[in-house]
């Protein structure tokens, strides 16, 4: 989750009362953030990703002014009559832009305003890839502004912190922002720009603004745009820019503004209202397992910023902030019903329900998976805990592997966009990624992964640890196997195998009682390199479920 880092005094300000500890601490987690530090006049806090909304101190401000039932300036968003056009861009089609006036801006603003914008790209916009965001001074731009495709060798401007102008080609090579997200243009025959009706470059998009129009403590209207591949994720990142901006200051106004594409298309920006959602009480309280009213959970919803639009009999209909990209059906709606209600009510009825017939008892699967890890830990492993959401490029096309992944729909993050299908991956990314802390690791994890299978989805709950030292070789792991299965029992052997990702001359099959159960080898001296990585790795891989299997055979 993102992680995100405000001055207390600012947010204060920003929210007109201070707070204690405690109630902050309430607050925030009714927000779903977790707060990680508290000092030096600093809060830090990671938010949800499907929160960004939240990531700078205005939204975090707005949100708690809701929560606490404080009063919340509500804009009014004016059409100014400001129009922007845009030409065609092959690769990043889309753009919308905002305009934010009379703001008042410190050199805590602005650095909120840098931290949601920079939050907004690697998140949202997926290391703006799939949307990015700008801001200009709006004084030191001639509008209508355009958004085209130029030349990028006879094409100059002075990019953001440079003192010179440069082609748009050599922003690419020279800067530092060119360098690490130039490979989402560099290969365009021409590159996308914002300008200004005079022909002054805003933006090489989606890399660097201009020094030119840089916003600064001075700035008191604000023009804001976000490109990329998809009409309504720029209109999110413009609206959640917008809305954050509007809190900065007395008498701001937000200007709408059309974009008129030269197909006859046009994208106004910012959202003016947010989602509506229809739902039963019915429904709330079946998924809750509550007997609230509508007045209740209406009641309830406005502490999120919601607006009731209709209530008739058990239905009811609400509208959420536009700021709100969350929101996507009737089950969001009710979540936030469920926080305000407090998660710590629910299920008080579990009282009133008939005493056990039976007494529990611990699930096999989760009986073993701990007398493997107290084995592990004995044997000098130390445990990890990797995420159950990984990429398809970590997690299968680094290591070649022929496997089905199940893939996020719409994911959030290009961290997570499927289910891991096998523990090693985690486990080499764990050492690569604290290489320079020592040169020698035994690492473990026990836990789920998930793959498809002719059209099945399995789900397996497995062990696996990876070796890595100068002198690490297969019969380490051998050795691991060996004594991991020993102290439950049981002997494996092994045979020869293949497995996508791990050297084929030094790998092999795990076989107990006839059965496969999972695999041992050495990481493919490939995926190293392509990690960067100059040690071997050793990997063993083993199904809970059918050591499980086996075990009650006997």
């Amino acid at each position: 989750m993102p992680t995100i880092s405000v001055r207390v005094d600012d947010l204060y300000r920003l929210l007109g009362v201070e707070l204690d500890v405690k109630s902050l601490v309430r607050l925030m987690t009714k927000l779903k953030c977790e707060i990680e530090e508290m000092a030096g006049g600093n809060l830090v806090y990671e938010a949800n990703h499907d929160r960004p909304d939240l990531f700078s101190a205005e939204g975090l401000s707005r949100a708690l002014k809701h929560l606490l039932g404080l009063p919340v300036r509500r804009p009014t968003v004016s059409d100014c009559g400001a129009a922007a056009y845009a030409e065609p861009v092959p690769g990043r089609p889309f753009v919308a832009f905002a305009i934010v006036r009379n703001v008042e801006l410190d050199d805590e603003a602005l650095k909120q305003i840098i931290q949601l914008q920079e939050k907004l790209h690697t998140t949202y916009g997926r290391n703006r890839r799939k949307a990015s965001i700008g801001l200009y001074d709006l004084d030191k731009v001639k509008p209508p502004i355009y958004y085209r495709a130029v030349d990028p060798d006879n094409t100059r401007y002075r990019p953001l912190g440079y003192g010179k102008e440069m082609s748009l080609r050599e922003v690419l090579g020279q800067t530092d922002k060119g360098r690490e997200y130039g490979d989402i243009i560099d290969k365009m025959e021409k590159y996308p720009v914002i300008a200004d009706s005079e022909g002054r470059i805003l933006s090489l998009a989606p890399i660097l603004n201009s020094e030119d129009a840089k916003v600064t403590t001075s700035t008191r209207n604000v023009l804001i745009d976000s490109t990329g591949l998809d009409p309504r994720v720029v209109v999110d990142m413009v609206t959640i820019v917008a809305y954050s901006l509007f809190e900065r200051g007395r008498n701001t106004e937000i200007c709408l503004v059309e974009t008129r594409y030269s197909n006859g298309k046009k994208i106004a920006a910012p959202r003016v209202k947010g989602v509506v959602q229809e739902l039963t009480i019915g429904q709330v309280n079946s998924l809750l397992g509550t007997e609230m009213s509508v007045k209740e959970a209406a009641s309830l919803l406005g502490v999120f910023g919601y607006d009731v639009v209709e209530t008739a009999g058990d239905k009811l209909v609400v509208r959420a902030p536009p700021y709100r990209i969350d929101v996507l059906s009737w089950v969001d709606v009710a979540e936030d019903i469920a926080i305000g209600y407090g998660y710590e009510r629910l299920g008080e009825e579990a009282n009133e329900l008939p005493p056990s017939r039976g007494s529990g008892r611990e699930d096999e699967v989760e009986h073993l998976s701990d007398l493997l890890r107290g084995v592990l830990v004995s044997m000098g492993f130390s445990e990890v805990a990797n995420y159950m959401m990984t990429s398809v490029d970590v997690d299968v096309r680094l290591y070649n592997r022929r496997v089905e992944p199940v893939v996020v729909a719409n994911p959030i993050s290009e961290r997570f966009t499927s289910l891991r299908t096998w523990l090693t991956a985690g486990l080499v990314n764990f050492i690569v990624e604290n290489k320079n802390k020592a040169t020698e690791f035994r690492v473990f994890e026990v836990g789920d992964v998930v793959f498809v299978r002719e059209g099945r989805v399995y789900e397996e709950r497995r062990v696996g640890t990876a070796i890595s030292s100068p002198e690490a070789t297969l019969t380490d792991g051998l050795a691991v196997v060996n004594t991991l299965l020993n102290a439950i029992g049981l002997n494996p052997a092994f045979r020869e195998g293949e497995v996508d990702g791990l050297l084929r001359e030094r790998t092999a099959e795990i076989i107990v009682s006839d059965e496969k159960v999972g695999f041992v080898g050495e990481v493919h001296p490939e995926v190293l390199l392509k990690l960067d990585y100059d040690r071997p790795i050793v990997a063993v891989e083993i199904d809970v479920g059918k050591i499980l299997k086996v075990l009650r055979k006997q």
